[in-house]
């Protein structure tokens, strides 16, 4: 027995009617009317009791029930509001009200289950509609054309359908069809969820409890009366199969034609069946499988549409076509003036039928919220399957994959923080791949200083010990002369008492350290710096910006333990023409500020401006060190690091070299990287400035092996920062 079948046949018993409870006794349809706050609280304490029956039901359609004073839906709250004064009005039973909440839910699952289908039959009926509304307006015409024109417009004015959009509308007449058409699919999706809540509430089977009060109901309230046959002919047909699978021992009179209609012959892939035979073998559920909408629907358009329509057109053209006059009736009544332009006319020559038919049935949630949950549920359903499958996904992905991905959401969020475009991170971070090997080079470099010893241990040899590794011959005769007495005695002690041997001992001093490292790039962009030669100097960029950042990194991270001031700033130069500094030092900037710009003017690379005038850089730096700046290079607290990156030589060959022996006479370090392919001239003026006339050379031709430059610049940083310890 399943969970639900059993908590159901629990859950069932007595259920009745409201008669435990301190109400109206006309609440067990002993009346008309009844008190709507009481029933409602009453009905709605009877539908919490059967929350976990509710969910079960549900399967996948979250929805709960609500007693309000209309019928909505909560798309929010997923709740679906019932009207209570409507139940009450009705005198519907506990049970009665449970099993209009299952046969509501059962229309949800229904959708849930086949949205796709569901909305393509909308738009279905609505074609329909069109073309039934086209044969109706003609009669229209015929009728009135001549004599009343003002209506026949009226009743041709397209009027909105849809809240959602405007622009979709239907004239009266259509809006009419519309509602013939859907409620043929209507009575259909009804025998289906009708069934489909007796299979699975099985009290509310045929012969049960639950099921006597759904027959009572249609016996008395939803279809009263078995006397059809002088409603149009093709709602005698669709009423009859309705009320006669609701209702079974109760024959329906219909007319002839009708009956004729539903006792025909139809033939179906291959085999012949009857309308109620249809409606059993391919409306109803099956006994291990439901039938979906789209199924339902594609066998009604096949068999029992076709007779529907058949009759349908068969009533409009008996249908004598007379202007409606209830509305100027009453306004006569009342003493009030009638205003045409205001008057909606009636385009359904069968309204009175389906007024009754709308009132009298409980799927009262209008076409329009149905359509809105469906995108609601659909949305949601395709976000938790994309989550299923995300999750799926994530499982199979290897650490490093989930760490990209995660990396990838990091970036997106600080790119947007930002606004650093898409394109300019996606680029940094391709020269960041590049670069890889060398900033992992440096990286172990640099956490070799952090988590090093800020203290030196040298091994030395001193004295004087009474044991050791070394005698010290001229200190034993110089201190203890008595060690070469002719007395044996003596020389004995005295040997024995002194202190002249040497050893070797681990001795431990401070490492003198700078507070502050500085590090400066100083790149070409002249003219002749072509797409490669950029790209190297974007790749010496990223390497010392980068590598520069994540040591300063270290040092904050373990600040409270090494207590050690050190910080390292960068900044960058650009020179062709001019010179112009597209990287500060931090100042007063956050750490994460300082990266964003990094990104942002790395994008400046790619550009040219002019000559290779790299004095004004060299000159522009000088001109900024101030005498605090000075005085700290000078007492080792500040180390400054100068690295210039050019394809050619200075175009003011003896300004440059006089900037650059400025910079160095003030004991800052400052390095140059000719790169690419040069002329002999070129190479001559690189040397002038760089290499003739000092103690060693401070510039290196990498010539067309440009590769070579990271590894030099590598090499550099190495040299002088290794120095350096906490």
């Amino acid at each position: 027995m399943s969970e639900s079948r059993k908590y159901y046949e629990v859950a069932g018993k007595g259920q009745d009617d409201f008669s435990n409870t301190k109400i109206p006794t006309q609440i067990k349809d002993t009346q008309k009317e009844a008190e709507p706050s009481v029933y409602q609280i009453e009905a709605q304490t009877m539908l919490d009791g059967h929350r976990r029956f509710f969910t079960t039901f549900a399967k996948d359609v979250s929805l709960s029930f609500k007693f309000s004073d209309a019928f909505f839906i909560d798309l929010e709250k997923g709740e679906v509001n019932l009207a209570a004064q409507w139940f009450a009005d009705k005198g519907f039973s506990k049970r009665q009200i449970l099993w209009a909440s299952l046969h509501e839910l059962g229309h949800f699952r229904d959708l849930a289950e086949d949205p796709k289908s569901v909305m393509e039959n909308f738009e279905y009926i609505g074609k329909q509609a069109r073309t039934t509304g086209a044969t109706m307006m003609k009669r229209w015409e015929d009728a009135l054309g001549a004599s009343d024109p003002d209506y026949i417009e009226k009743l041709k004015k397209q009027q909105p359908i849809s809240r959602k959009n405007p622009n979709k509308t239907m004239n009266a007449v259509e809006q009419a069809a519309y509602k013939i058409h859907h409620t043929f699919y209507n009575i259909f999706d009804d025998i289906y969820d009708n069934a489909f809540v007796a299979r699975n509430a099985p009290t509310f089977e045929p012969g049960e409890p639950g099921g006597k009060e759904v027959k009572r109901l249609y016996q008395e309230k939803l279809f009263a009366g078995t006397d059809y046959s002088k409603k149009p002919r093709h709602l005698q047909f669709v009423y009859n199969l309705l009320r006669e699978e609701m209702v079974p021992d109760e024959a329906v009179v219909v007319g002839d034609e009708v009956q004729a209609a539903l006792n025909q012959p139809i033939v179906f892939q291959g085999k012949t069946y009857t309308a109620k035979e249809i409606v059993k073998t391919f409306i109803k559920p099956r006994a291990r499988q439901n039938t979906k909408a789209g199924q339902r629907y594609f066998v009604l358009q096949k068999t029992l549409e076709p007779i529907f329509q058949k009759l349908l057109q068969k009533d409009i053209e008996e249908w004598d076509p007379k202007k409606p006059e209830t509305k100027s009736g009453q306004n006569k009544q009342s003493g009030e003036q009638e205003d045409p332009n205001k008057a909606e006319p009636e385009g359904n020559p069968f309204e009175s039928d389906y007024n009754n038919f709308e009132q009298n049935n409980p799927d009262q949630i209008d076409e329009e919220a149905i359509k809105d949950w469906i995108d609601k549920h659909q949305k949601d359903t395709d976000q938790k399957k994309a989550a299923q499958a995300k999750a799926a996904a994530d499982d199979k992905k290897t650490p490093e994959q989930k760490a990209q991905e995660s990396q990838n959401v990091l970036d997106q969020n600080w790119r947007a923080e930002h606004s650093i475009s898409t394109q300019n991170l996606k680029e940094f971070k391709k020269i960041e791949g590049e670069v890889a090997p060398y900033l992992e080079d440096l990286s172990k470099l640099w956490q070799n200083i952090v988590y090093g010893s800020s203290r030196q241990l040298d091994r030395d040899v001193e004295g004087y010990y009474k044991t050791g590794t070394e005698l010290d011959i001229p200190e034993l005769i110089g201190r203890y002369p008595g060690v070469v007495s002719d007395n044996p005695l003596l020389a004995a002690k005295t040997a024995e008492e002194s202190r002249v041997m040497k050893r070797v001992v681990a001795k431990e001093r401070l490492v003198e350290r700078p507070d502050y490292i500085r590090v400066r790039l100083v790149g070409d962009m002249s003219g002749s710096m072509d797409e490669n030669k950029r790209h190297i100097l974007q790749q010496c960029f990223v390497l010392i910006l980068s590598s520069l950042r994540e040591f300063n990194t270290y040092l904050n991270m373990t600040r409270h333990q090494t207590k050690s001031k050190l910080a390292v700033d960068t900044e960058v130069w650009v020179f062709g023409s001019q010179a112009e500094k597209i990287k500060p030092f931090r100042d007063k900037e956050s750490f994460d500020d300082e990266q964003a710009g990094i990104v942002k003017q790395f994008a400046k690379l790619n550009q040219t401006i002019g000559s290779t005038c790299d004095h004004l850089a060299f000159e522009a730096i000088n001109n900024s060190l101030s005498f605090e700046d000075q005085n700290k290079i000078d007492q080792g607290k500040t180390m400054e690091l100068i690295f210039e990156v050019t394809d050619g030589g200075s175009s003011d060959q003896a300004g440059t070299r006089q900037a650059v022996d400025s910079l160095l006479s003030k004991s800052i370090i400052v390095r140059a990287f000719q790169i690419g392919e040069t002329d002999e001239e070129e190479k001559r003026i690189f040397n002038a400035v760089w290499n003739n006339g000092r103690e060693s050379p401070h510039g290196e031709i990498v010539d067309k092996d440009i590769v070579k430059l990271l590894p030099a610049l590598t090499a550099l940083l190495k040299e002088y920062l290794s120095r350096v310890q906490l």
